[in-house]
């Protein structure tokens, strides 16, 4: 188990992948390079249980991200070549572990999907559901990490979420200090937003 303070960079855009990580504590956020200027775009926060750092099992391939640290976070780290070792005596591990993999390619390209067809007010409240975990009712949620974060990783400045925010509040969600956000009706923003529960 390593821990990696809050704002530390763990792995570098380019740099050679050597190492696989699983989170057991805390939460990333994965950046990319812009093609113009030096502007890093948040392409996904990832939390306990997830996993970065795929590049590291092929013996050539750098990292596809930078990935910091948002508060203090505990991984297991495995090196490459040994994980490498791992998968080639277990064909089934390979195949879960290319099945993780291939979610977390489908839910990339889901969220470039919103980025393009869906409203900010919509994209907004999609992340309000998943992080509720709940399909009826109400509930009162505390946001993981920084607005700052949530508005770069759903495609937005901070001005327009709280914007977004506000405009939220007709259907029952609202926002109190501490990072909480209260939601009157999780079914209800379902509909707002075209979320399935399936």
């Amino acid at each position: 188990m390593e821990t990696f303070p809050a704002g530390t960079t763990i792995v570098k855009f380019g740099e050679k992948a050597e190492n696989f990580y699983v989170l057991e504590d805390g939460y990333v956020r994965l950046l990319l390079n812009s093609t113009c200027g030096d502007k890093k775009s948040t392409i996904d926060v990832l939390g306990p249980g997830s996993a970065f750092g795929e590049e590291s099992i092929t013996t050539s391939t750098l990292n596809n991200f930078t990935c910091v640290a948002l508060n203090d976070v505990e991984t297991r780290v495995i090196p490459g070549d040994v994980l490498r070792r791992i998968l080639l005596e277990d064909p089934a591990l390979l195949f879960r572990m290319m099945g993780s993999i291939s979610l977390n390619m489908h839910s990339l390209m889901t969220q470039i999907a919103d980025l393009k067809m869906r409203s900010t007010a919509e994209r907004l409240s999609m992340f309000l559901i998943e992080l509720s975990g709940k399909d009826e009712g109400g509930d009162t949620i505390t946001l993981p990490y920084d607005k700052r974060i949530i508005a770069d990783k759903l495609g937005m400045s901070p001005e327009t979420l709280s914007r977004t925010f506000a405009k939220l509040k007709k259907i029952g969600v609202n926002t109190q200090p501490g990072n909480k956000v209260v939601i009157t009706n999780i079914e209800e923003l379902a509909d707002y937003c075209g979320y399935s529960f399936t």
